[in-house]
């Protein structure tokens, strides 16, 4: 079996085992991930050794090769074949030329060398490489899917301004909450303007809401433990759900209601600890302070009556 026909029949084993493992198959097109996410910032990286794992993009050829970069066209048998001879030559590969976005590589021109070299089995290949920069992770696990999910965090960052401090910090699971967000950002500013009574800038109030309002509620997210009930949301997601939850509390008990506090009734709503539940409900709903402490209850007389 010639090597071409090698990595065709590789290219048909490692789609059926991505399609059992439900993983990619596709290589991402460059086209539409720079589309989604917004891509306009370039910076030249120079030349560098790139591990091949990480090249499952393409820049114009999705369909020729998949994500493992092994042939799946026929039409692709003698200019493969021709690079394969020129691998295995004294001169080697010419640099091939990539684009870099988050931590995934897109192929621009090279493709059949970097087929020729998964194939060989070497770990990396020499690269020029030009990367776009975005505050958007992206990693080569990706599949198209999940790109058009960050296409929702890419505009809700590139609204605010905001730069994640860790890959997950600002990410939902449905890519609508970002607009609802938002709008949390929008109100806080309609609020915050009123107790200054003055005009709040909107970057003023993205900053307002990120450390009055979003962290403390996602830090009080991470310590009480509740994201061991939820293992397939984020810490986005659960602020959302909190957030809700605090605002339906406030509506029936009154503002004094702490976001601590809703975090925790939330949590056991979700476990359906009634006791709990309603111990921390009458926490949330305090004394009342107008109320006099009832009387202790009559003592029995039991001498009455006795002469």
């Amino acid at each position: 079996m010639s090597g071409f026909d090698a990595a065709r029949l590789g290219a048909v084993m490692s789609d059926l085992l991505a399609l059992v493992r439900q993983r990619p198959r596709d290589l991402l097109p460059f086209e539409e991930v720079r589309d989604r996410l917004g891509l306009r910032r370039v910076v030249d990286r120079g030349t560098r050794d790139v591990p091949l794992e990480k090249i499952v993009g393409t820049f114009g050829r999705r369909g020729e090769f998949n994500r493992a970069f092994l042939p799946r066209s026929e039409a692709l048998r003698e200019r493969w074949e021709d690079v394969r001879d020129l691998a295995e030559g004294a001169a080697g590969f010419p640099v091939v030329e990539l684009y870099l976005v988050g931590d995934v590589y897109f192929a621009v021109d090279g493709h059949h060398r970097i087929s020729v070299a998964r194939s060989l089995g070497a770990p990396a290949i020499e690269a020029h490489v030009l990367e776009f920069l975005t505050p958007v992770p992206l990693g080569p696990g990706d599949s198209l899917e999940d790109v058009l999910q960050k296409e929702g965090l890419a505009d809700f960052l590139d609204a605010t301004g905001l730069v994640p401090s860790a890959p997950d910090e600002f990410r939902v699971t449905h890519p609508g909450d970002y607009a609802e967000m938002l709008e949390h950002v929008a109100v806080h500013r309609y609020f915050l303007g009123l107790e200054l009574e003055r005009d709040v800038a909107w970057a003023e109030a993205v900053r307002s809401w990120y450390e009055t309002l979003y962290r403390p509620m996602t830090e009080t997210i991470r310590a009480s433990g509740v994201m061991q009930d939820f293992p397939r949301r984020t810490e986005a997601d659960l602020y959302l759900f909190t957030a809700r939850h605090l605002h339906e509390l406030r509506m029936r008990f009154g503002d004094g209601v702490a976001p601590g506090r809703a975090v925790e009734h939330f949590r056991l709503t979700m476990r359906k600890d009634r006791a709990a539940r309603t111990r921390v409900r009458k926490e949330m709903e305090g004394p009342d302070d107008g109320a006099a402490e009832p009387p202790p209850p009559a003592k029995e007389d039991r001498g009455a009556g006795e002469g």
